[in-house]
């Protein structure tokens, strides 16, 4: 429970995709005044009154020349930015004008460059006297999550492989499949055996197995954050890899076919072109709406044995977008309890527990699992 009344949020986006689900997980607390903000304000106040209780919508451009202005009137306890894109140094502009209001911020990026270099803004961010977080969502704020659970048996890690497979049949919003179809071709460094190679988004593309009903999904090579956190985290770590990807196959097969494309300088992923994909992939035949996210480490574990383990989450019956929105509510609650006091900025790394997390998912079809895959040394039992 909050225990001051009438915390004051201000979700940026809060009508999208995951902005209307972080909404709608804090809106359980009676203490908590959410104002959802976004530059259409027919839809933000739709979304508010959907929500019920003290919640209002408000006009609110990320770009405005006095953003900063607009936020200090506001007198907010915390902004959760929700409007991407989240792809550039230059989208730092929403947290840089909460540098300036001295508003607390969170936000769901998952762009690597944006979250492992939002960093830089700590000294300001110190001077002001506030607390900033990037990346409160499937990556890197629910994957560390995982390895934080997965390091109780495993304190030495070697490798970890992370896939998510979304299900075909949800809502899934525009901005997102820009995001990820503008990226297709563009190059990255994955630490593969002890040394930084370059792969691009939309190579490698392969079969990786999760739990029924999800089952088999073939996907490919993305760049996200934690290509660059773990081995920043796991001195000892020797390979690190991501895969994304769309079902069914044939659509796969196109996003990596777009991917070469890209590389020939040829104009396969412009905007234009993702919007048509947006369409052409909601109307696709086939698919599921059953998703799922794996995360697999190996290392040592306690008795100094080679180890692995295996983590999964599976969003099922259309649910699986609910997953990316968890770990920015579980966050804000930590914020808003004054759990997360340390002035700075810094990538939603490890600070919340799997538990926490998932508590934010008890209403959905939501289900998860740790496994072992190695004939170790079990512990003995008691007695």
């Amino acid at each position: 429970m909050i225990n001051n009344l009438n915390k004051r949020v201000l979700i940026l986006g809060g009508y999208g995709n995951f902005g209307a689900r972080i909404a709608q997980m804090l809106s359980s607390e009676p203490n908590i005044q959410l104002i959802i903000a976004g530059r259409n304000k027919a839809l933000a106040d739709q979304c508010a009154e959907g929500l019920g209780g003290l919640a209002e919508g408000l006009r609110l451009e990320r770009d405005a020349v006095n953003l900063a202005a607009q936020l200090k009137a506001l007198h907010l306890d915390l902004l959760i930015h929700c409007a991407g894109p989240f792809q550039k140094e230059s989208d730092y502009r929403v947290a840089k004008a909460c540098i300036e209001s001295r508003t607390p911020y969170i936000d769901i990026s998952d762009g690597r460059r944006f979250v492992c270099d939002f960093h830089r803004l700590s000294p300001a961010a110190e001077a002001a006297g506030i607390s900033m977080v990037s990346g409160a969502s499937s990556l890197p704020g629910l994957s560390s999550a995982a390895i934080a659970e997965i390091q109780l048996e495993l304190p030495v890690i070697h490798s970890v492989d992370i896939a998510i497979a979304p299900a075909h049949r949800i809502d899934r919003g525009l901005a997102t499949v820009r995001a990820g179809f503008e990226s297709l071709g563009h190059s990255f460094p994955q630490l593969q055996s002890g040394y930084w190679r370059e792969s691009h988004a939309g190579k490698n593309l392969r079969p990786i197995n999760l739990a029924h009903p999800v089952g088999k999904r073939w996907l490919c090579d993305f760049d996200v954050p934690d290509l660059e956190l773990c081995p920043k985290y796991f001195p000892k770590m020797h390979s690190a890899r991501f895969a994304t990807g769309l079902e069914p196959l044939t659509l796969q097969i196109g996003l990596s076919a777009c991917a070469q494309l890209a590389r020939l300088q040829l104009p396969a992923t412009t905007a234009r072109l993702a919007q048509l994909g947006h369409k052409i992939s909601d109307r696709w035949p086939g698919g599921t709406p059953h998703g799922g996210m794996i995360v697999r480490a190996t290392g040592e574990n306690a008795h100094g044995e080679s180890a692995s383990r295996t983590w999964q989450v599976l969003g099922l019956n259309g649910d699986g977008p609910w997953i990316p929105a968890a770990p920015a509510a579980a966050l804000a609650r930590k914020f808003l309890r004054g759990e997360i006091e340390e002035a700075g900025a810094r990538a939603c790394w490890q600070l919340l527990s799997l538990d926490e997390i998932l508590l934010e998912l008890n209403d959905h079809s939501i289900v998860t699992a740790i496994e072992t895959h190695s004939r170790e040394r079990m512990p003995a039992l008691a007695g």
